[in-house]
């Protein structure tokens, strides 16, 4: 049931660059997002390719409510919405109250979830001329995962916050269900990748599952938690984890939790800082004439590698980290943050 919209959605109309961005999203979509998918074609579904691409990034819109299978249990989730007593919650009509709820919280049932429509229509991401990138949406680590019932596996998207910091089913233990199982000792890791493209071979780094899950979530956490700061972090980040050849999940867990610690200007800014400075020096006032005699570009980098900066592979920006007490007391080009 939850791969019965894929051939729909790709054979819609549209470009080809529409179809090879929903043949990739589509082949790692988790467990959740295709609940979640399966209400959002009931509630709207696409009429083109271009339709389909902002059907899949709307996903995160839509609440999955698990186990939720019946009025009865969407009745359990009124009480908790209006702070019922539990002594007063067995006199009530679960079955009515969750009819209630459903008016608060339109939605679908789907196998044995609630799905939750959004309070407003989502935001259009895709405008029909530049396809968002599969690798940036919001996820840390995706995980393929099979079982004796199942071999064909299915996938979890991490981070998973209902697992960290909630009762209600999220990813995982809906991934569980689907693959009728209890613990992740009964699972196969099929494929495992990771949002970082310096992270290499990340199902032969752990021995255990529960392991790689672990630091799957912190790194979704952690990246959450850059991104509210700062919606572009994600490139410099980058830099950093080349700066550090960084191949592995746990060590890119470690960086980003000391990324303060690095500084990071663009060789072009580094420059400009130079010339300003220079250019307040008594031989600068002599004239076009004396300036044009001076390499600007190679004192700059000269005085880059003496406050202990690197030029990166790419030659854009210059980088550092201040692990020394020389570092720490010399003012940054450019700071992360």
């Amino acid at each position: 049931m939850l791969h019965d919209h894929d051939e729909m959605l790709l054979h819609l109309p549209g470009t080809a660059a529409e179809r090879e961005w929903l043949e990739g999203h589509l082949k790692v979509l988790s467990v959740k997002e295709r609940i979640a998918l399966t209400a959002a074609m009931a509630r709207e579904p696409p009429q083109d390719m271009a339709g389909a691409v902002n059907c899949l990034l709307s996903l995160e819109w839509y609440e999955v409510r698990g186990h939720a299978d019946s009025y009865e249990v969407l009745g359990g989730f009124f009480c908790s919405e209006q702070f019922i007593p539990m002594e007063q919650r067995p006199f009530f009509d679960k079955a009515a109250l969750g009819r209630l709820y459903e008016e608060h919280h339109p939605g679908l049932f789907v196998g044995n979830c609630y799905v939750e429509f959004p309070e407003k229509q989502p935001t259009l991401r895709y405008d029909g001329l530049e396809l968002p990138d599969i690798e940036s949406e919001g996820w840390s680590v995706r995980l393929k995962l099979a079982s004796e019932a199942m071999p064909e596996g299915v996938w979890i998207r991490l981070p998973d916050y209902d697992a960290a910091f909630s009762d209600n089913p999220g990813e995982i233990e809906l991934a569980l269900d689907e693959l009728g199982v209890k613990r992740f000792p009964e699972c196969t890791l099929l494929d495992a990748r990771c949002v970082l493209p310096c992270v290499q071979d990340l199902a032969g780094q752990y021995a255990k599952l529960s392991d790689l899950i672990d630091d799957g979530q912190e790194l979704g956490f952690l990246l959450d938690e850059l991104w509210q700061d700062d919606p572009n972090f994600l490139e410099r980040f980058g830099i950093v984890l080349e700066f550090e050849h960084c191949r592995r999940l746990n060590d890119a867990v470690c960086i980003g939790r000391d990324l303060d610690s690095y500084d990071l200007v663009s060789v072009d800014t580094f420059i400009d800082q130079v010339t300003q400075k220079l250019d307040e020096r008594q031989w600068a006032n002599c004239g076009d004439a004396v300036k044009n005699c001076f390499n600007y570009t190679a004192y700059a980098t000269a005085v880059a590698e003496r406050q202990g900066y690197q030029l990166t592979d790419d030659g854009c920006h210059f980088i550092r980290k201040r692990d020394s007490p020389e570092l720490e007391q010399q003012p940054p080009g450019m700071t992360m943050q």
